[in-house]
């Protein structure tokens, strides 16, 4: 039942304590989500004070690669091209969640006011995490290289953008097929983070186990390198093949090349209060960010929402303004996330 009213004293009642407790409002880790959080202002240094507002436009500019093949000889006369730049421009939005209470619900009730109060946040946090998560995967999935270079122990399916790899003949040596690729493609001495779907998630962390005392030993691929599961690769496999989703799907992205933009707006990030509301921030704790805070009150009859006819109801909404980025390429359909299945 909503509006807490299992917990109202109509009978003889308890609340669980401790872990028994919280076991009900428990969330994954958002490990995605973090990994765009990483580099945010190494990437966009001050963005939140340039950005003054939801409708403004940032524009973040950058070089691009002029490649020339070399020619032999010298001149009195030669004449060469200029480089050029280009421009980010990144894509803004809104995520939210609402909860609302009322000033008596808590006065029938096991718990305290306060203690209603911290479960409604508690739930806005796991909301935004598990939801922020979701987002993250599937930006990497929606935005993985349509170009590769190599064809090295595979094939690179160029209607799939996928790099597959034979499971039965090379499986056991993926780890070091997608190292060579991400070097083919000039991603040479970075750490790389390899997202995984379960089962290859257990390949890899099986196999990274094999040390030099095994009778086969598979560790020396494992260095420089870096595994998180996402559980929600399988299905996302699947949506672009189905065969991809039976022995193993992972996407590689090196160190330093995607990013996430937050920001709030300043009458958050300020403090701000009237009579139509007020205006704060909140601190979330699992992924380091302020997240904005609006509020306002009104008078209301809460006796449908386990309040009492004369009450006060406080609607609250937590916001944070989000764009994922990929570090920009000249050619359209390259990105740095890479994606490879075992088949």
């Amino acid at each position: 039942m909503p509006n807490y009213t299992t917990a109202n004293w109509v009978k003889s009642q308890l609340a669980l304590n401790g872990a028994m407790a919280k076991q009900d409002t428990r969330f994954r880790s958002p490990e995605i989500w973090k990994l765009f959080l990483k580099n945010t202002e190494q990437f966009f240094p001050n963005h939140k004070e340039l950005k003054g507002r939801d409708d403004k436009v940032l524009e973040a500019n950058f070089f691009t690669r002029t490649s020339r093949g070399l020619g032999t000889g010298r001149s009195h006369n030669h004449a060469g091209s200029k480089g050029d730049s280009g421009v980010l421009q990144p894509t803004w939005v809104t995520r939210n969640d609402k909860f609302a209470t009322s000033i008596k619900q808590a006065d029938t009730s096991v718990f305290s006011f306060q203690q209603e109060l911290d479960n409604e946040l508690l739930n806005v946090v796991a909301n935004f995490m598990e939801g922020m998560d979701s987002v993250a995967s599937t930006y990497l999935v929606n935005n993985r290289t349509g170009v590769n270079l190599a064809s090295v122990e595979g094939t690179f399916n160029a209607t799939n953008d996928v790099y597959e790899i034979n499971e039965a003949s090379k499986g056991v040596y993926a780890t070091q097929i997608a190292k060579t690729v991400m070097n083919i493609n000039k991603y040479q001495n970075v750490r790389l983070t390899f997202v995984c779907d379960p089962i290859a998630f257990h390949r890899f962390e099986r196999e990274a186990a094999q040390g030099a005392q095994n009778a086969t030993n598979y560790s020396f691929q494992f260095l420089g390198v870096d595994f998180v599961l996402d559980i929600s690769l399988t299905s996302k496999a699947a949506s672009i093949l189905p065969a991809y989703a039976t022995k193993g799907f992972f996407e590689v992205i090196p160190q330093n090349t995607i990013g996430a933009l937050t920001w709030i707006p300043k009458q958050n990030r300020n403090g701000y209060e009237d009579t139509e509301g007020m205006y704060s921030t909140i601190l979330n704790p699992f992924d380091g960010q302020q997240y904005a805070v609006h509020s306002y009150s009104e008078r209301f009859d809460g006796t449908a929402t386990n309040g009492f006819t004369q009450d006060v109801k406080t609607e609250v909404e937590i916001s944070l303004d989000v764009a994922l980025e990929k570090a920009p390429l000249s050619v359209a359909t390259e990105t740095p996330i890479y994606a490879f299945a075992l088949v």
